[in-house]
């Protein structure tokens, strides 16, 4: 924040930083303003009763199995856990606070971006790279742990053919939050295929 003559001219309000920050709050203005993102859930512990921000009673048998917990305040994939299946999740579900939580299908897509965008578009941005040492168990996701990030003058960058649209839902994630910078995470399938 910076003062001029008693004017302040304030970048990425504190009500944006509650949006962004809180897993829940930013689906749900994903949700509210038609950003793309993957189909999530929240639970009361005995009915799912939340889908996409529309009420909805679902069983754990009817979830899009695999599915990730994500805790909605984690970060770099803290407080993250990716559950195969019913089994998995109703162990996994013992003595946890599920209010805390949101439920995510997981997609296995091969490529991860983070775009750094304001309302004009994106300014930096990098691919997550796995480390070739990864092992097995923790291929399903990216962070510093597990992943070098290349630059886009890589050579392995590898931009898909709709980055156009990349970055016009990332600035669309980002307004949708109300920041006016951050950065977006983001899971591409393929190189080829829009």
């Amino acid at each position: 924040t910076t003062e001029v003559e008693d004017n302040r001219i304030e970048l990425n309000s504190v009500e944006a930083i509650k949006n962004s920050s809180n897993k829940l709050l930013m689906k749900q203005c994903f949700t509210n303003n038609n950003v793309k993102t993957a189909d999530w859930f929240t639970t009361n512990g005995e009915t799912w009763i939340i889908k996409n921000n529309e009420i909805t009673i679902m069983n754990l048998s009817d979830l899009p199995y695999p599915i990730v917990a994500k805790h909605i305040f984690g970060s770099r994939g803290n407080g993250n856990y990716k559950l195969d299946n019913q089994e998995e999740l109703e162990s996994w579900l013992q003595g946890k606070i599920l209010k805390n939580y949101i439920f995510e299908k997981f997609y296995n897509y091969s490529r991860e971006y983070r775009l750094h965008v304001s309302k004009d578009g994106c300014f930096y941005t990098c691919r997550k790279m796995l480390k070739t040492d990864t092992p097995e168990d923790k291929r399903w996701f990216r962070n510093d742990s597990n992943s070098n990030w290349w630059l886009e003058d890589n050579e392995g960058f590898d931009k898909p053919i709709n980055w156009d649209t990349v970055v016009e839902q990332s600035v669309k994630a980002l307004l949708s939050v109300g920041l006016d910078f951050g950065a977006i995470d983001l899971r591409i399938q393929s190189k080829l295929d829009k």
